[in-house]
């Protein structure tokens, strides 16, 4: 058990790490008004994310539109890769106790589905069982290119641990684009 919760603190600490976008010096920012953001895929997964980006670009006051042609009046398009995805996992675990200070747990857990739900003592009733329970991960990285010229103006990636893939993107997505658009080039305004 002490092994288990030192390698989920190392991970937390590791999702921690701060990224800096990278973006174009010259260009400038305060001209965009109008976004296109790419479909991410045809999954679920894709338009969660899709939608997740389009959210957080709303809240920063954008316009976004739904489609794109090279005739639309876009000033940005946006694009996301998935680096990472791990939803969370919830495991049923039976131990054996070989001595009294000693609980080995078996080499074959269980994986159940459901709600997350992490180690609260016996499970199902069962003396010999526990519940343990992995959090969600996913990796995005998000770039932005003017259509006219088709170049990359600004990007970054982040990885963003939670108790679920919904969340995991949320935070991913909103980490990602706090930054944006990038404040020093805005003095203007």
């Amino acid at each position: 058990m002490k092994n288990i919760l030192i390698l989920v603190t190392m991970f937390f600490l590791s999702s921690c790490v701060s990224v800096v976008p990278v973006y174009r010096q010259d260009y400038d920012f305060s001209k965009i008004k109008t976004i296109y953001v790419e479909d991410s895929g045809d999954t679920n997964i894709g338009k969660t994310i899709q939608n997740a980006v389009i959210k957080q670009l709303m809240v920063k006051g954008f316009d976004i539109r739904s489609t794109y042609n090279s005739s639309d009046d876009i000033d940005i398009i946006v694009s996301v890769s998935v680096s990472q995805y791990q939803p969370s996992k919830t495991y049923l675990v039976r131990e054996h106790i070989n001595s009294p200070n000693v609980v080995v747990y078996n080499d074959d857990p269980f994986e159940l589905s459901g709600s997350t739900i992490y180690n609260s003592g016996s499970a199902f009733g069962m003396n010999d069982t526990k519940l343990f329970s992995s959090t969600a991960a996913v990796g995005l990285s998000i770039s932005m290119r003017d259509p006219v010229n088709n170049e990359i103006i600004w990007t970054s990636s982040y990885t963003y641990e939670g108790f679920d893939i919904d969340s995991s993107i949320d935070g991913a997505v909103k980490y990602i684009l706090k930054s944006f658009p990038p404040q020093q080039l805005n003095k203007g305004e």
